[in-house]
């Protein structure tokens, strides 16, 4: 459960220049690593390429779901976009407006009722976790049809995990729940949160975008198995 935001905390630390200290993340497949919060303030010319991408293939009115500390939202409006950042954290959202966002919504994606659609929706930076568990994809895809307009797209970064389920003799994959699935740590001066997170495959998502009426479109996957997919509907 995200109780502490610790995200938002160190954001807000490197922003106000608040004695900031790089964080620790963890599942509890892999070792702890370190994340320079400097990162999570990073241009464009330093985004990955699937970044880029998304935000080069955005259009009309955008919605940036789980926008942090608005890189993505700030490039967007300098370009002269019409983009809405959407953020949980209420120390996020803060920042985001300090650093001149004209539109942050402080508000729980799932509960977000905007009396207008929107043409694209972003959810980068592994954001098919916003789900948090593979099982809850399908309220993932009744949001989408409710906020994005007829011809809109979301455009979704993910990763897929097998890789971390290999023998040498093929993969032990788990029995009893989707690979996929992790427990998320994050550490940030000396201080500890957890919280469900899920990184869908390729194959998953193709499969319940179809079951829900939607189709995917690979738009870039990387040497590192991430990757990012285009949703549209099913006309």
């Amino acid at each position: 459960m995200i109780e502490k935001d610790l995200f938002g905390k160190a954001l807000w630390d490197y922003w106000s220049d608040n004695d900031p200290e790089d964080m620790l993340t963890w599942t509890h497949l892999t070792e702890p690593e370190v994340l320079p919060i400097a990162y999570l303030f990073r241009s464009y010319d330093e985004m990955p390429v699937s970044e880029q991408l998304a935000l080069q293939n955005s259009y009309g009115k955008i919605l940036d779901v789980g926008a942090g500390s608005g890189l993505h939202s700030l490039y967007l409006q300098a370009q002269q976009k019409d983009v809405t950042a959407l953020e949980w954290s209420s120390v996020s959202s803060r920042l985001m407006r300090e650093r001149g966002l004209k539109k942050v919504v402080n508000q729980n994606f799932f509960d977000f009722n905007p009396p207008e659609r929107f043409d694209t929706i972003l959810l980068l930076m592994n954001g098919v976790g916003i789900v948090q568990k593979a099982r809850n994809l399908v309220k993932l895809f009744t949001k989408l049809k409710q906020l994005l307009s007829d011809d809109g797209q979301a455009l979704i970064h993910s990763s897929d995990l097998k890789y971390l389920y290999e023998t040498g003799n093929g993969y032990m994959m788990p029995d009893d729940n989707y690979y996929g699935d992790v427990h998320f740590f994050i550490k940030y001066k000396g201080e500890t949160e957890s919280f469900d997170w899920t990184y869908i495959d390729e194959n998953t998502l193709r499969i319940f975008a179809s079951q829900n009426g939607f189709e995917a479109e690979k738009v870039f996957e990387s040497d590192e198995g991430d990757f990012l997919i285009r949703i549209t509907s099913i006309k």
